[in-house]
């Protein structure tokens, strides 16, 4: 693996605490998307967000950004928190820059020399650095942008699906720095492979609540598993007791001794009806 030559600064905390989310909800029109959040995140931790497509994931970070509304609860930062954010999709303000124009104008004070240090550490050299940001494909976009974050210092670094749809080159270069930064991480991600290597707790989105996994991937793994196999035992379970029992059969003897008790009353059933109809008879003939 190549080594980095740009880092992720990061300030001092005045506490452990780098962000709590307190009751938080959203929801669009009559579609909730989650409610009732509550958590807290400490410094240092790497926290993937995950869950299936249109949960909420995206929605939740830019609520976290500042750049939703909630509907309801609060978002409170740490005092020395400072915040750097990769979104799924890539915007810059001038795509018709090209690259050292883009750092120069995005880090006021920046040599142009320095911006071609930090673009050639991201794999931008030569004429590269005079391309217009326009014609970069979506994994170098990625990367430019990521080029632009890792000069901030920045404590707490959110990314959107940091992996989706990149080269192998530009995803390298984005592990590579996830790597080196050693701030609080924040991301969501249906990338396994990128789950199981940077983060240490696991936050599930599901029916509207996060449920907290204070473990790594592996981890979350092993318990989503159990936690699988617990609920097939508990729905087995359920189904047999709601199944009717047979009637007992009881032994060989109680059986015989109920066919026979049935054959006698239906004998005595033949008598009587024998006895009755005679009676029946005189009965008619003394009318006559």
């Amino acid at each position: 693996a190549r080594a980095l030559t740009g880092r992720f600064g990061e300030l001092e905390f005045a506490g452990d605490e780098v962000l709590h989310i307190k009751e938080l909800e959203k929801s669009f029109g009559d579609r909730q998307l989650f409610r009732g959040l509550d958590l807290r995140v400490e410094g240092g931790e790497r926290i993937a967000l995950i869950g299936d497509n249109g949960t909420g994931k995206s929605t939740l970070l830019k609520i976290l950004l500042g750049e939703e509304q909630a509907d309801g609860g609060r978002v409170k930062f740490g005092p020395t928190v400072r915040t750097a954010y990769l979104p799924q999709i890539i915007h810059f303000d001038d795509p018709r820059r090209n690259l050292v124009d883009t750092m120069l104008y995005a880090k006021r004070g920046m040599s142009t020399q320095t911006a071609r240090d930090r673009l050639g550490a991201f794999n931008f050299r030569g004429e590269d650095v005079f391309k217009t940001v326009s014609v970069l494909s979506g994994g170098e976009q990625s990367r430019l942008r990521l080029c632009m974050l890792m000069d901030e210092e920045i404590n707490l670094l959110v990314l959107d699906e940091p992996t989706n749809h990149l080269d192998i080159a530009s995803r390298e270069w984005i592990e590579e720095a996830v790597e080196a930064y050693d701030g609080t991480l924040l991301f969501v991600s249906h990338d396994r492979y990128f789950i199981n290597r940077f983060a240490t707790r696991i936050w599930e989105l599901e029916n509207g609540v996060i449920t907290d996994y204070p473990v790594p991937f592996g981890r979350y793994k092993e318990i989503k598993e159990r936690e699988k196999t617990q609920a097939q035992v508990q729905a087995r379970a359920e189904r047999k007791e709601d199944k009717p029992k047979p009637a007992p059969k009881g032994n060989k003897a109680q059986q015989a001794a109920k066919k026979q008790l049935t054959i006698c009353e239906r004998e005595m059933a033949k008598l009587e009806e024998a006895i009755k109809q005679p009676e029946a008879d005189l009965e008619a003939n003394a009318c006559d």
